[in-house]
């Protein structure tokens, strides 16, 4: 179980292929990266991220043992992020999240 579990949603269009694009530029910073039906999972020292395509936009879920590792694998994903999407919100506000991916409010956007 990991100690730091955060989850944010982004609108952008096209989620699916962001998510693809999103995984190509981090590819390099990560252990692995494994699929799980819609999901792509980033494996990295001490954390992983969940990327899962939405109706509306991209859910990111990202978890680590250790806090530095936590937020650099959250900048990581936002500034990549803005370099593959076009982005309507002036900030990703992620928020503590749950054991379970997605199950704040069982609810998918």
């Amino acid at each position: 179980m990991y100690k730091h579990v955060a989850e944010a949603f982004v609108p952008v269009a096209h989620a699916r292929c962001v998510a693809e694009q999103l995984c190509s530029k981090c590819c390099g910073y990560c252990l692995s990266i494994d699929v799980a039906g819609a999901d792509k999972l980033l494996t990295f020292e001490d954390a992983r991220a969940i990327l899962r395509p939405a109706a509306t936009g991209l859910r990111m879920r990202v978890e680590g043992q250790n806090l530095v590792v936590f937020c650099g694998v959250r900048t990581l994903l936002q500034g990549q992020l803005s370099t593959v999407a076009t982005i309507q919100v002036k900030a990703v506000e992620w928020e503590p999240a749950g054991h379970e991916p997605f199950s704040a409010d069982g609810a998918t956007p």
